[in-house]
């Protein structure tokens, strides 16, 4: 049993050594392209549009939903149900981020046509900075996974959480350029134990 319980804490020693090590190496290739990326989000006119599939997907909801709050007005659209009518919700003036770690996602490549169709400005954030989806958009942004954490290199870990962390940089770095206050945030998030302190110190 007790072999047993010091695995378990040997793997999730890995597990974490394996993710900073990733997180770092995505710190030290972060340059000129991530600045490109914050200026075309600056400069869009229309709304950011987060899209992918899988855990790419959940990320870009999530990073959504954090851009909302902090920069620019964005949503996520699952590249699936984009090919299946959703595209329609895409203007001239908004700019797509597609996120894909192999940059290869058929649902993701599917849409691209649709989209420079439209003329509307792309980033991708991908593992892979030789895939098509790299080679089709205006900005590529590598997430510096070389691999995936622990045992098992099949399952979704460090590319995820790469991800995750260079898409909260993106966002955070343009809020901070942009000057966003406490009581900026107050306004788009007026809920929870965050806007509770909020509005006692602002209102």
């Amino acid at each position: 049993m007790a072999q047993k319980k010091d695995m378990l804490l040997n793997t999730a020693h890995q597990v974490l050594a394996d993710e900073i090590r990733s997180l770092q190496n995505l710190n030290a290739i972060i340059g000129a392209e991530f600045e490109l990326a914050c200026e075309l989000v600056m400069e869009c006119k229309g709304r950011v549009i987060f899209t992918g599939v899988g855990h790419s997907g959940h990320v870009g909801n999530k990073s959504a939903a954090n851009m909302s709050s902090l920069c620019a007005p964005a949503f996520f659209l699952h590249a699936g149900e984009a090919a299946h009518g959703e595209l329609g919700l895409v203007t001239e003036d908004d700019l797509v981020i597609l996120v894909s770690n192999s940059g290869e996602t058929a649902e993701v490549l599917t849409i691209l046509p649709q989209i420079k169709h439209l003329g509307v400005k792309m980033i991708a954030i991908v593992g892979n900075t030789s895939s098509s989806l790299a080679k089709a958009c205006d900005v590529v942004l590598a997430i510096g996974a070389e691999e995936e954490a622990g045992p098992f290199k099949f399952a979704g870990s460090s590319s995820a959480l790469n991800t995750m962390a260079l898409c909260d940089a993106l966002i955070i770095a343009i809020a901070a350029y942009k000057g966003l206050r406490e009581e900026d945030y107050l306004k788009a998030h007026p809920g929870g134990a965050i806007g509770k302190q909020l509005k006692e110190k602002y209102t």
